[in-house]
């Protein structure tokens, strides 16, 4: 049974009073580290700090607004563009409700699609159009604060105030008692509004997501809008990104509805694993797919929040950024990449290896098993990074079978959708490096010669940031046993070793430099079936016995769009195999075996060897 991450120190604050006077925010026990999930420290330049602190002398300061002011000590309020949960839905929420036509087109198809969302109310709103605001609550959508900018600037006392009297407003006039803040336009004082909605200890959104755009305004369909909202490589929302939809913007009363249902067809629906008489909607098993919910609907689940960045510092010290660096001399390199280094069958001297001494190159690995894997177990790896619709499918895959592998994460996009990575680590699996920009320790050149790309100093930065950025998303999480999903092993890219580049990975503290026994080259599959075809070859021996040890590479990103689903079908005639079956395999986890202590350069066990591993 899945062991499912549960983020013990954080706590939601489902009571909230009129006064928000209880934090509604991730807390962490004291009130110290609540904040630094809620707030930053003040980064504004003197004179604005003096501002936004100052008293307008025609306002009578509330003795609740000056005692809040005065206790969160100038601190702003992160400006979430995504709510750090590993919730399965994404979050759409809502402004512009003064005209009703299109409201009604927006609440009647959400109505129609189990959708739910949040409603941001302007103070100006809450005056005129009282009407639309209980045809939101008709509806059973959520309502939030709405700020908006003040001619000047205006000061953090001041924003505090309107935030008083919004929520004062749907409270006395709604009966709803809320705390999320949304800035409805820029401001030439967003700082004064991020220390007001951390005074009054609210959550501040944004977007990740704005799907309205200006060029738009007189568009007639939502096939002219979509193209403007989304970029070639955006093939699906990120896990519990903000999106912002104004319902009164365009000149076609029903077009906000129609761009929020091509955004929930073509980017969200995608999401889910569907195929083969496997789908969410004839398959109760079938978790994978995402729901459209409220900022609210997200704060509700307090055991899937945790706090972004995660604190290092407060973790163990073998998780530390500096633990188990700078231990890699001249003296002692040999000895060292030989017992760390698990290669590959078609890496070796000719191909892929730059640097190293013809002793090196004779020694090195070129199995790519683990030696001391458990009778027939194998290891499923992935590579790279990708969007929700590609490696979300891969996680309901593995779920399914209840096997879990190990996620090589190019780290520089990775950052904007930190959600995703923790919601891999939460179903069990673990996380390896394949470094922040995926650049290769090598390449070749026209005339067949190989080079290094980056100097020694660039590639110990590009392969530190990787293992920092992870540390930063998951670092505290931890799997079945108690130990961390976030491992120390990496995987190099296009499996491309230099001297070098091995030498600063191992002092940079990782552990193991990971090829593998097979490539599924899932980027390049022509066909499903003939992918599980290469993915079994790769598991199984020419006599049909499983290769023990066996590590077989695969792709996360959506260029391996067909790997989910040849992989599912893998499993499946893997599971319909009975036990004691010889070509029956069990799925493995590296961390298991990658230890302390584990040296590639033991003898290779007769049950593994074979003359040529071909795939």
């Amino acid at each position: 049974m899945r062991k499912k991450q549960m983020i013990g120190s954080i706590v939601l604050g489902m009571m909230m009073t009129a006064a928000c006077s209880l934090p509604s925010t991730p807390a962490v026990h004291a009130a110290a580290s609540q904040e630094k999930l809620v707030t930053q420290p003040l980064t504004q330049k003197p004179a604005v700090t003096a501002r936004s602190a100052a008293v307008h002398p025609a306002v009578p300061i509330p003795q609740e607004v000056r005692v809040a002011l005065a206790r969160n000590q100038g601190r702003q309020a992160e400006k979430w563009r995504f709510i750090p949960s590993t919730h399965q839905s994404v979050i759409f929420t809502f402004g512009g409700l003064s005209k009703k036509e299109p409201l009604v087109h927006v609440l009647d198809e959400m109505k129609g699609n189990g959708m739910h969302g949040t409603f941001f109310v302007t103070e100006r709103e809450l005056k005129r159009n009282a009407e639309n605001i209980r045809l939101i609550q008709s509806y059973g959508q959520d309502l939030g604060i709405g700020l908006t900018s003040i001619k000047g600037g205006g000061t953090a006392a001041e924003y505090a105030m309107q935030i008083r009297r919004v929520r004062d407003g749907l409270q006395q006039q709604y009966g709803v008692t809320v705390n999320i803040v949304r800035q409805m336009a820029s401001s030439d004082n967003e700082a004064g509004m991020r220390e007001a909605a951390s005074a009054m200890k609210c959550w501040f959104v944004g977007q990740g997501l704005n799907a309205v755009q200006s060029k738009d305004k007189q568009a007639q369909s939502a096939d002219e809008v979509m193209p403007h909202i989304f970029g070639k490589w955006t093939t699906s929302l990120n896990r519990n990104e903000i999106v912002y939809i104004r319902t009164d913007y365009y000149e076609k009363p029903d077009l906000a509805a129609e761009v929020m249902m091509a955004i929930k067809h073509q980017k969200v629906d995608n999401i889910a694993y569907a195929a083969y008489g496997d789908n969410p909607e004839d398959n109760e098993q079938n978790d994978s797919a995402y729901q459209i919910v409220s900022v609210q609907d997200v704060l509700a689940h307090p055991a899937e929040l945790y706090q972004y960045p995660v604190e290092s510092m407060d973790l163990p010290i073998e998780m530390q950024l500096s633990y188990g660096a700078k231990s890699i001399t001249r003296t002692n390199f040999r000895q060292e990449f030989l017992k760390r280094y698990i290669g590959a069958p078609e890496v070796g001297a000719t191909d892929r290896m730059l640097g190293f001494s013809q002793k090196e190159l004779a020694l090195a690995d070129k199995t790519g098993l683990v030696k001391t894997a458990a009778p027939q177990t194998v290891f499923l790896t992935f590579d790279d990074w990708g969007n929700d619709d590609s490696i979300n499918k891969l996680l309901y895959v593995l779920r399914k079978h209840r096997v879990h592998a190990t996620f090589f994460v190019i780290t520089k996009n990775m950052v904007h959708n930190p959600n995703l990575l923790r919601a891999i680590v939460a179903d069990g699996n673990e996380v390896g490096s394949h470094t922040d920009h995926h650049v290769p320790m090598l390449r070749v050149d026209e005339k067949g010669r190989s080079h290094p790309i980056e100097d020694d100093e660039t590639y110990r930065l590009n392969v530190r940031s990787s293992y920092e950025k992870l540390l930063e998303a998951i670092g505290d999480m931890t799997i079945e046993g108690g130990r961390p999903g976030l491992t120390r092993l990496m995987r190099p890219p296009q499996l491309a070793i230099s001297r070098n580049g091995c030498a600063v990975a191992l002092d940079e503290g990782f552990t193991y430099l990971v090829s593998g026994s097979g490539s599924a080259e899932d980027y390049g599959a022509v066909s499903m079936e003939s992918l599980e075809g290469i993915m079994d070859h790769i598991v199984h021996k020419r006599n049909g016995d499983v290769r023990r040890g066996a590590i077989m590479i695969m792709h996360m990103s959506g260029t391996a769009a067909r790997t989910p689903y040849a992989l599912d079908l893998l499993l499946t005639k893997n599971d319909q195999r009975p036990e004691g079956d010889p070509k029956k395999f069990k799925v493995g986890l590296l961390g298991d075996y990658l230890i302390d202590g584990y040296d590639q350069r033991m003898v290779t066990p007769k049950d593994m060897r074979e003359k040529q591993i071909d795939f």
